[in-house]
């Protein structure tokens, strides 16, 4: 039964926008993603319907969510979501909001609810009570399985021998890498990779990307691996407290052919580990994790990376 205390609040954008992003900084699950300054640089896209958990007057958990007809996911917009507590939320805290949430989702005429947990590399404390829950209360389901590649800062595996050469390979062709602000020379090899290969653009425009990187200067950062002053392969990293996520790889031609990405990485992922403890490369499936890109896995395991999943759930109201 749900504790009289709780009760619930569509987000108001005027009302609500301070204390929000005040309680993502203190969320366990805390993640720029999850600022309104980053989750509303698109907000035309999606029809927004995110929650705040009240206990009193106080904010107790957030739920960043977004509807589409009558199922709401948290968030469509984003990798992942979910219920988002602080380190006070207890247990009980945590199926008291639940319950208010799906409550109020059902009053409204929702039917399904798509749930993206935060995967927990990015935890900074334990925080998985939604999960048992959810699984007990709704019976919700697994739809969607991804692995990402991830390397643990304390128990590093060697680079595989076919990156050692790629380093070396680079080396001798005189690349240099540094962080940059270089997003047009970065963008254009981008735009053309994927469109040669998957005839599609990247997520975020290149106007959107400056964009993002100019309200968060320290979490979003792009280093490039330089040839003779051209670009020639890069990678956009989103940085939180516990991971450092590479959110755009990419290299050209001649990048490819020189080790670029095999330098890049050695220096990235050292200065990375630096000040988190994770570096995540990302997912190598597509079809809601049914087909595995093998020698996509491949190359990001020669750097010494394994599997992290990325879950996507689902359940009725």
């Amino acid at each position: 039964m749900t504790d009289k205390q709780f009760s619930i609040k569509q987000f108001d954008g005027v009302q609500d926008y301070a204390r929000w992003n005040d309680m993502v900084g203190q969320c366990r699950q805390g993640s720029f993603l999850f600022d309104r300054r980053y989750m509303d640089y698109h907000a035309e896209r999606f029809s927004d319907c995110s929650l705040v958990v009240m206990k009193g007057t106080r904010f107790i958990a957030l739920f960043p969510a977004s509807v589409e007809n009558s199922t709401v996911i948290s968030h469509g917009g984003l990798t992942y979501g979910g219920l988002l507590t602080t380190r006070r939320t207890t247990s009980t805290d945590v199926e008291a909001s639940l319950d208010v949430v799906n409550n109020y989702l059902a009053s409204i005429g929702i039917k399904e609810v798509v749930y993206k947990p935060v995967p927990h590399i990015y935890h900074t404390t334990p925080a998985e009570e939604d999960l048992y829950y959810l699984w007990r209360n709704v019976k919700m389901e697994l739809v969607a399985r991804q692995i990402s590649s991830t390397i643990d800062r304390d128990n590093q595996a060697r680079f595989f021998e076919i990156r050692r050469r790629g380093i070396k390979r680079a080396m001798q062709a005189g690349i240099t890498i540094e962080c940059d602000n270089d997003f047009e020379g970065f963008w254009a090899i981008l735009t053309q990779n994927l469109d040669n290969k998957y005839n599609t653009a990247p997520v975020h425009s290149l106007d959107e990307i400056k964009l993002l990187a100019e309200r968060f200067p320290h979490n979003i950062k792009l280093y490039v691996a330089r040839h003779e002053g051209r670009v020639v392969a890069g990678t956009v990293l989103y940085l939180t407290s516990m991971v450092a996520h590479a959110q755009y790889i990419t290299a050209s031609p001649e990048g490819k052919e020189i080790g670029a990405l095999d330098a890049l990485f050695e220096t990235v992922i050292k200065t990375s580990l630096n000040s988190c403890r994770y570096f995540d490369f990302g997912i190598s499936t597509e079809q809601h994790g049914l087909y595995l890109n093998e020698s996509l896995i491949y190359q990001k395991e020669g750097f010494g990376a394994r599997a992290t999943l990325y879950d996507i759930y689902q359940y009725t109201l």
